[in-house]
């Protein structure tokens, strides 16, 4: 989807502590060779901070950044991954209530890790449909310590860290501009990360833990599998890059950075930077190592510390590009247009 005048008028991140992953590997939580295959060295554990709260803390920091009336927000849009709080519990409404946003519509967005594209195309797209329709709040928070889930080695390549993060959208101001953002999904994957489970009862009702490598072996195996295997993968994200860039009307010679889900140096390049063409050194990697895949706030975590650094600056184009289970393939681009206040930077006349 092509946007027209989607601003980004600030950002919020919240990370807990990083532990080292050494720390995991001393105590068998990861096995060595695997931790040092992946290159990633530390992961950030919020402990008994609630999702919900850490999206909280990135709001207040995103609104406060961006200047924004918290009562004048049209649409508010929570991600999640992971179980946020008592079941029959709504999320988004907590931030609602603690953010000042009680005229916004609330909503709840869950699609996996890539669940803040569709937020931004929703929050682009509310945006665009009235002028009456000033600014956007999306958030996502996300606590991964939970006995269902072994955050060291659920998934091959990726390691669960902890985060909120937010995002400011505008029509009237802003320092960048989302320029495009699009997704495709590919429903013949979907039993991928399901494997033999049943769909009633629900899964957070028995025991056993989350383990997407053995659901993808037992998939692999098994009469679910396509046939065509990653070639159609590769495909639909070769034709989602090349139709966001243009809609952008960039290339990827004008792409400044890359933000992937923070996985292992070989699943980043291999899936990411490979297939783009580009090297490591353009990717957000070096940073990503440091948090671990921290759910639908890898990307504008990165964003935000690219910012913060002067890594990124006016006239540079960010590329996001996510997959999630189900299987969701996403990508945006994002102008950056002026250096943002709250950035080290210091003004070009002041240099």
């Amino acid at each position: 989807m092509k946007t027209s005048d989607v601003l980004i008028s600030g950002l919020g991140v919240c990370l807990p502590d990083r532990v080292p992953i050494g720390w995991a590997v001393d105590r068998e939580l990861i096995d060595r060779s695997a931790a040092e295959r992946y290159g990633i060295t530390s992961v950030t554990v919020a402990g008994d901070l609630p999702a919900p709260e850490m999206a909280v803390r990135a709001c207040r920091q995103a609104l406060e950044r961006a200047g924004q009336d918290p009562a004048a927000l049209g649409l508010l849009l929570y991600v999640s991954v992971w179980y946020q709080g008592p079941h029959g519990w709504c999320p988004q409404y907590y931030v609602q209530r603690h953010t000042g946003a009680g005229r916004a519509t609330a909503a709840e967005v869950r699609q996996g890790c890539m669940g803040m594209f569709s937020a931004l195309e929703l929050g682009a797209a509310h945006l665009m449909a009235s002028t009456e329709h000033e600014a956007a709040l999306l958030t996502s928070g996300d606590n991964f310590t939970s006995d269902l889930l072994e955050r060291w080695r659920f998934s091959p390549h990726f390691v669960m860290g902890d985060a909120g993060c937010a995002v400011v959208l505008s029509r009237r101001e802003g320092f960048a501009r989302l320029k495009s953002v699009n997704a495709v999904t590919l429903p013949e994957y979907e039993a991928m990360h399901r494997g033999p489970e049943p769909l009633f009862p629900p899964g957070a009702g028995r025991s056993g833990r989350l383990d997407f490598g053995a659901s993808k072996e037992r998939w692999l195996d098994g009469p679910d599998r396509d046939p065509a295997g990653p070639l159609k993968l590769v495909a639909a994200q070769e034709e989602i890059v090349g139709r966001t860039l243009e809609e952008a009307g960039i290339t990827l010679e004008d792409v400044t950075r890359v933000a992937y889900a923070n996985g292992s140096r070989e699943r980043v390049e291999d899936r990411a930077m490979v297939p783009l063409g580009l090297p490591m050194s353009l990717s957000t990697w070096e940073q990503g190592r440091t948090v671990g895949h921290i759910g639908a706030s890898d990307q504008l975590v990165a964003l935000e510390q690219l910012l913060l650094s002067g890594e990124l600056r006016r006239g540079d184009h960010f590329l996001m590009l996510g997959v999630g289970p189900g299987l969701n393939i996403a990508c945006a681009v994002i102008e950056i247009t002026e250096d943002p206040h709250w950035s080290t930077v210091l003004p070009a006349a002041a240099q």
